[in-house]
């Protein structure tokens, strides 16, 4: 029988625990520290919330309160367990894992050591930690990675919904348009292309009609609130090419029924700069001025502002080669990999939050051979994790979406 190096099961192996933290903190936005992580979070965590307002007093002996109340409320971290599980045949591991080790004409005498969690880590990690990303900023209902029941709304959308935010839409005629009529294979049709390219991503909202994306199979999920790469058709047509939340797996979008009406949404290089200075006169000056203060925009809105940079470049030899600066007016522009489409968020760090249990026992990775147990020749592995996020103060955050 084939010999295995087996590592702890739970977070206090050392090499799992590098998994189990990569997973779970090193996605994207943890990275470049766009959140605040908390760790060792069991079960609920309350982050207190003080605010209260300051006024300069007449001097006096006798001590006056300046008569406010500070005002208190509570957010919390909710953390949720979920998993990842998968079952290998252990002979097409081999051939896969394996075979490189092998001298030529050797793999029938080969019984080979494998390091099971060294194949997990370099087979799914990255995956995992870009399904994190996905979950922590658009929550379950976005992420098509996560199947498991408990509730995860994700950051922006409690945002959106927070009484409290800032936030603006799209609905302006330099950033929108009315569509009368989607067909069956998603051919738009608007008054006018003009201001729209090849690859730009727009979103659709205000759906009159049964129009479905099929892309995934089933009964499909309806286009409304979704965002798709264009190819631009005729003047007044474009069809929806990829749905952007398929822009890992490059699955051509298809679709059934119709709409005779929807609002079509959308930022790129006809108008991002427009909307970048709408944006920054619109930013409270205390929270933009703070060292961990960014704008942060999905990545075909990073594409669309270096093209706006390259085409209004006067006198610039290198325009359309040099690599061009994500920031606006001093502003930093933190570029969002796996985000929402046409959405711009401002939020300093130190008020968005990522709660995790690197310590605890719901984080986990192990991994089994079955053939001795099962008699199966097969090899199972399954990787706990737990996270939750959340904000602090609605009343700081900035957002503009369709």
């Amino acid at each position: 029988m084939a010999q295995f190096t087996f590592t702890n099961n739970t977070y206090a192996g050392e090499a799992l625990a590098g998994f189990m933290a990569s997973t779970l903190l090193e996605a994207d936005s943890v990275k470049r520290g766009l959140l605040t992580v908390i760790n060792d979070v069991k079960s609920r965590k309350v982050i207190l919330d003080v605010d209260d307002d300051v006024k300069l007093q007449d001097p006096s002996g006798i001590f006056t309160d300046q008569g406010t109340t500070a005002h208190q409320t509570e957010s919390y971290l909710d953390p949720v367990v979920y998993e990842f599980m998968k079952q290998e045949q252990w002979d097409k591991l081999a051939q896969s894992w394996e075979a490189q080790a092998l001298a030529p004409g050797a793999f029938g005498d080969y019984e080979g050591v494998v390091d099971l969690s060294d194949f997990m880590v370099q087979r799914y990690l990255t995956k995992i930690q870009i399904a994190n990303e996905r979950l922590y900023w658009l929550g379950k209902a976005a992420t098509k990675e996560a199947s498991f029941t408990a509730q995860f709304d994700g950051l922006l959308p409690s945002i959106a919904n927070a009484t409290g935010t800032y936030k603006v839409g799209l609905g302006k005629s330099a950033t929108s348009m009315s569509a009368t009529a989607i067909n069956g294979s998603g051919v738009v049709t608007v008054a006018s292309t003009a201001t729209l390219s090849d690859g730009d991503v727009v979103t659709i909202t205000a759906v009159t009609g049964n129009s479905k994306d099929i892309t995934n199979g089933g009964a499909g999920i309806d286009i409304q609130g979704q965002s798709y790469f264009i190819q631009v058709l005729t003047a007044t047509t474009f069809k929806l090419v990829r749905n952007y939340n398929e822009i890992n797996t490059r699955k051509a979008a298809q679709f059934t029924g119709t709409s005779s009406g929807a609002t079509i949404s959308y930022i790129n290089a006809s108008n991002v700069l427009g909307v970048l200075s709408s944006v920054f006169s619109q930013l409270d000056p205390a929270d933009r001025s703070q060292d961990d203060f960014n704008l942060q925009i999905p990545l075909h809105v990073g594409y669309a502002y270096a093209q706006a940079q390259a085409s209004q470049a006067t006198n610039v030899l290198n325009a359309f080669t040099d690599k061009k600066k994500m920031d606006y007016l001093g502003i930093p522009l933190q570029l969002m990999n796996h985000w929402q489409a046409n959405t711009i968020l401002g939020a300093r760090s130190s008020n968005l939050f990522l709660g995790v249990d690197l310590l605890g026992d719901a984080s986990e990775l192990s991994t089994v051979y079955m053939k001795p147990y099962t008699n199966d020749n097969v090899v199972r592995m399954k990787a706990r994790m737990k996270a939750a996020v959340n904000f602090k103060f609605a009343n700081e955050l900035f957002l503009l979406t369709a």
